[in-house]
């Protein structure tokens, strides 16, 4: 997953777009730094009469985003990694009415992606957004997905799409820091964030390296939980009903996914495989260790960090981290 500087900015002083398209781009995206994609990318953009900014940090999407808003641009083209869109759309959502959100396009450039398996596209994303730009929008299928609103006073108001904490926030640090340790070449490549989690495994059975489980104490929909040490912390708006992974149980109402499992959960390590393909037994529930369903809104006490769309945030333990859902956005694609 990309990340970027988690800064926040006032914002720019507003220009102009022209048009109704603009594009953000982020040349040092993994995908968009290969093949002179970037430039290619903007060229295209240009094409159909719309405006570019390249970003490389969220100080320039804040910036390009005060300046795309002023000009009413109606369509966002945002090519970058996971952590490009988490910057943007928790701009939108501060700044931007729902009424008045532009049309999203994801062309998904980072080495994970997770988010846009659901919402956007990571392969031949050149060939898709020109299906995108030439085609009627009405023959577009567009995909509409609240964001996770989050909201703790160390990072104020952020929003995106997927939450992990514990083992999987834990997990996904470990990746990001070997990734940046090393420059051979298995660590620039596709299969970078493969090859971490890889070295990870191997760190875990010779016994160098052991998880700090978090104690949390957790509340869903107003039903507390009794405190206690947890395994697993995931929290997502998206649909994976099609991916290989998708670990959420079918039950309970409300636009938030949410699974928090309880390193004492009853027969964990035999169930793993159902916790990964969702598929949660009546015997999975929340005294046996397994929270997991739809909810409108989720408190998590003690917690110390998370990663939003692959951006890492530190968060002040004595106070509460409150999820709800946030505004609806629309991404466009063929």
């Amino acid at each position: 997953m990309e990340t970027l500087n988690a800064s926040r900015s006032a914002d720019a002083e507003p220009g102009r777009t022209r048009g109704g398209l603009a594009a953000l781009v982020n040349p040092l995206s993994f995908r968009m730094s290969l093949r002179d994609r970037a430039s290619r990318t903007a060229d295209l953009v240009r094409l159909h009469g719309g405006t570019v900014f390249e970003v490389s940090d969220l100080d320039q999407i804040e910036q390009a985003l005060a300046q795309i808003r002023h000009g009413s641009a109606d369509r966002l083209i945002i090519a970058g990694g996971d952590g490009t869109l988490q910057g943007a759309v928790s701009w939108l959502a501060r700044h931007v009415p729902p009424e008045s959100m532009p049309q999203l396009v994801l062309l998904s450039a980072g080495r994970t992606n997770y988010v846009a398996e659901d919402i956007g596209t990571r392969s031949h994303f050149l060939a898709t957004l020109a299906t995108v730009l030439s085609r009627d929008p009405e023959r577009l299928h567009p995909v509409r997905r609240p964001t996770l609103k989050l909201e703790h006073p160390s990072i104020g108001e952020q929003h995106g799409f997927f939450l992990a904490g514990a083992m999987v926030d834990e997990a996904i640090r470990f990746v990001h820091d070997w990734q940046s340790r090393g420059s051979g070449w298995l660590r620039r490549r596709h299969a970078a964030s493969s090859a971490g989690v890889t070295a990870l495994a191997l760190q875990r059975a010779v016994g160098r390296y052991r998880f700090d489980l978090p104690r949390l104490k957790i509340e869903t929909d107003g039903r507390g939980h009794p405190e206690a040490t947890f395994r697993f912390l995931l929290l997502s708006t998206l649909n994976h009903d099609r991916s290989l992974v998708d670990p959420y149980a079918r039950r309970g109402a409300g636009p938030l996914r949410v699974t928090a499992i309880r390193n004492d959960a009853k027969r964990l390590p035999w169930r793993l495989w159902k916790v990964a393909r969702g598929r949660f037994c009546a015997e999975m529930n929340a005294n046996n260790g397994y929270i997991s369903g739809c909810y409108n809104n989720i408190v998590i006490q003690n917690i110390t960090s998370i990663v939003l769309d692959g951006q890492e945030f530190e968060l002040d333990r004595s106070q509460a981290l409150r999820v709800s859902a946030g505004p609806v956005f629309s991404f466009q694609r063929p």
